[in-house]
């Protein structure tokens, strides 16, 4: 059999490379006999090394990262029945991971562009900052779990701008999520109109009089909602931005969509995003002299939006909700549950005060990661609910200030820096990514405040990334004289 030169045009490898790997491989036995599972996953990793050594690393990472995105959204729907826990998006996202070690033994390169290297590195230092505080919570396994979350989704995160930072992969992202949101949609139709509902809802099995509201694939409504809330901006900027006829009645079509279904959600807290998103719109496109004729595009946009929700939660209009629906957009009904005691109001009033007491027992750093419902349910006065429902208050109890300054300057940058390309860019679709992203994380101010808990939350993290790649995207065009290629 004849010998196949190396892609060097040499009949063998350098004799460097040789050597590595004799070291490597050596390496590995010495810690298989040491650390059988530790060797068994450094074999994974060596033979992933050199499954992918000949393949180009964004023809290899785009697919997997898009279907680990979708798979993120999934959550536990993909899940084996035999072993619930492990869902397609846990594996992906350690394949993902393994990947890049396996690319970076072989010492190939994954070049981090400018724009992602400040909110990366807050990542990762809050991810430090997590691991850290594992040493002095009191539920050590809560605190590792949390921070292995963190540390999976801030890597789905980054992953995004790294891997779809040309104008045709962030277009095929966008088809992939575009075609998700359809699936979330048909779902929540399905529940609303027919009563079918997935068997993780929490609502499964509930009847109608109890159970009006959409979950979609998420577990609860507020889930859902929040959901909503980050994509709404994706749909109801596509008419401001663009002029053509297809884009406009998509985006008026998926905005029409998530606003329905967010009404049955009965979130007020999406209420109120939906309400940031569309002044925030309106005030971007007022102060911003090159919009300015796009003005009456969001003018009307807005007015159809207010149109439908509006008389809606108030009982009429042309989305007939059910009388508890109507009753749960109240506003006025968490201040009397406050006032009374009980009920949510009372609630997340509790859950608040007994928070920020905690932070202040700790001297402000926190009570560590994931440590925040352990340490709720050992209060004198258990409110009878242990998370936070609130993810600016679970950031400040687990990690103190700390950790709620670096969790504050990464989305404050994200939010003025997508803002500021919005404004400089003269690409369109640079334009749209950025004012979309900046809106969702407006939105998000409140909408995060809707789930009990968003640290595993995917949209939140897409949402990240997506911000990300916005930033990436207007680089470019900046390089190369202000449109992408």
């Amino acid at each position: 059999m004849p010998a196949v030169p190396t892609a060097s045009g040499r009949l063998f490898p350098h004799p460097r490379t040789t050597l590595a790997w004799t070291l490597v491989a050596a390496a590995c036995a010495v810690v298989s006999v040491i650390l059988p599972v530790a060797g068994i996953g450094l074999v994974i990793v060596l033979a992933i090394a050199v499954a992918v050594r000949n393949i180009p690393l964004m023809r290899m990472a785009a697919p997997v990262v898009a279907a680990t995105a979708v798979a993120a959204v999934a959550g536990p729907n993909l899940a084996l029945p035999q072993a619930p826990w492990l869902f397609l998006f846990r594996i992906l996202i350690v394949l993902v991971g393994l990947v890049a070690v396996a690319w970076l033994i072989l010492g190939r390169p994954i070049r981090i562009p400018g724009p992602v290297a400040l909110p990366g590195q807050l990542l990762v230092v809050w991810f430090g900052w997590s691991v850290l505080s594992i040493g002095w919570a009191g539920d050590v396994v809560a605190a590792a779990r949390w921070s292995l979350f963190l540390a999976m989704m801030g890597g789905l995160a980054l992953a995004i701008p790294l891997v779809f930072g040309t104008r045709r992969r962030a277009i095929r992202l966008l088809y992939v999520l575009l075609i998700t949101f359809v699936v979330v949609g048909l779902t929540s139709a399905a529940e609303i109109v027919l009563g079918i509902r997935l068997p993780t809802s929490r609502l499964a099995g509930k009847s109608a009089e109890t159970a009006f509201g959409a979950t979609s694939v998420f577990r609860n409504e507020n889930n859902l909602a929040t959901y909503l809330t980050l994509t709404l901006p994706y749909f109801l900027v596509l008419p401001v931005v663009f002029g053509d006829i297809r884009l406009r009645v998509l985006g008026i079509s998926g905005s029409g969509i998530a606003l329905v279904a967010l009404l049955f959600t009965g979130s007020k807290a999406n209420l109120i995003a939906m309400a940031l998103i569309l002044v925030g719109l309106m005030l971007f496109l007022g102060t911003d002299l090159r919009m300015r004729g796009r003005v009456l595009s969001a003018v009307l946009v807005v007015v159809a939006a207010v149109a439908l929700v509006v008389p809606a939660v108030q009982g009429s209009g042309v989305v007939k909700l059910p009388e508890r629906a109507v009753t749960k957009f109240d506003f006025s009904l968490l201040a009397a549950q406050r006032d009374a005691g009980t009920g949510s109001g009372a609630v997340r009033s509790s859950l608040l005060t007994d928070g920020l007491d905690l932070v202040g027992e700790t001297g402000g750093i926190g009570v560590g990661a994931g440590n925040a419902e352990s340490s709720v349910r050992s209060l004198a006065e258990f409110p009878g609910v242990a998370n936070m429902h609130n993810w600016w208050l679970e950031v400040l109890v687990d990690g103190g200030l700390i950790a709620l300054a670096l969790y504050v300057c990464f989305f404050v940058h994200l939010l003025t820096r997508q803002l500021r390309v919005a404004r400089r860019t003269a690409d369109p679709f640079v334009r749209y990514m950025a004012l979309s992203g900046a809106l969702a994380l407006t939105g998000f101010i409140a909408g995060s405040l809707g789930p009990s808990t968003v640290i595993h939350f995917a949209p939140m993290w897409i949402t990240f990334g997506l911000g990300m790649l916005a930033l990436v995207l207007g680089h470019r065009a900046a390089q190369a004289g202000g449109r992408l290629p």
